[in-house]
């Protein structure tokens, strides 16, 4: 007996939520194992390893999306008529990024690594070799802004946050519940940060989402944000200034 408050197409949306929440976790591994089974090489990149397969995933699900005749700029990805005007929301956004990573983290990450009896830097820990390594900061530059920029923000505030709200039944008290839900997958996706990271990265993505919502659900200024803070974040750990 469904649910009197699901119709047919609330339920198509939380069949999509789903199949993303499984796939964002299962689609790699499936890919390497297939990969493996057909006897295929899949060459890593440095320290992200094998992210462009995620990046496949998230071009995969843009194609299953207009097959289905949904159109991208339902989930954000509109055509900007003022490419000036996004350009500054994108470094607004940013600015108030940098902002919490410069003034609240280093109240927040002691305070976490505590409470949790974990290691603050293990951001650091794990970018180590960057440092002073230009030919990975070569290969990360690009991947901060294409695997990054746009296809974390094309999943997490483009997919999942519009289907979260849709399910909900897209009311503001639906957008604002999808603001802090979808940040839970994209904090837990850096756990290799560990705690301090994870709970950082939460909040900062609350920061992120809630300007695409108040801005229109234009992903183009959370894409920009993303983009110019790895890059920043890539430089700083290349230059061995960065505290995660």
């Amino acid at each position: 007996m469904a649910l009197p408050w699901i119709d047919r197409t609330r339920a198509l949306y939380l069949t999509d939520l789903t199949l993303l929440l499984l796939l964002n976790h299962y689609f790699v591994p499936m890919a390497e194992a297939a990969a493996q089974l057909m006897h295929i090489p899949l060459p890593e990149m440095p320290l992200i390893k094998r992210t462009y397969l995620y990046f496949g995933f998230i071009l995969l699900a843009c194609g299953w999306f207009r097959v289905r005749g949904e159109k991208l700029a339902e989930f954000g990805l509109t055509v900007q008529a003022r490419w000036l005007r996004t350009i500054v929301l994108g470094l607004l956004v940013f600015a108030a990024s940098m902002t919490f990573d410069l003034l609240v983290r280093p109240i927040l990450d002691p305070v976490v690594g505590h409470l949790t009896g974990t290691s603050t830097t293990l951001a650091e820990q794990h970018f180590a070799s960057l440092r002073g390594n230009l030919s990975t900061l070569l290969v990360l530059l690009p991947s901060g802004w294409l695997f990054g920029g746009f296809g974390e923000e094309m999943f997490f505030r483009g997919f999942l946050m519009t289907r979260i709200a849709q399910v909900l039944g897209e009311g503001r008290g639906a957008w604002i519940a999808a603001i802090f839900l979808q940040s839970i997958p994209f904090a837990l996706g850096h756990f290799y940060q560990g705690p301090v990271g994870v709970v950082a990265i939460y909040f900062g993505s609350l920061i992120v989402a809630a300007s695409t919502v108040l801005w229109g659900r234009n992903l183009w200024p959370a894409i920009i944000a993303h983009g110019l803070q790895d890059t920043v974040g890539f430089l700083a750990l290349y230059a061995g200034i960065a505290h995660a």
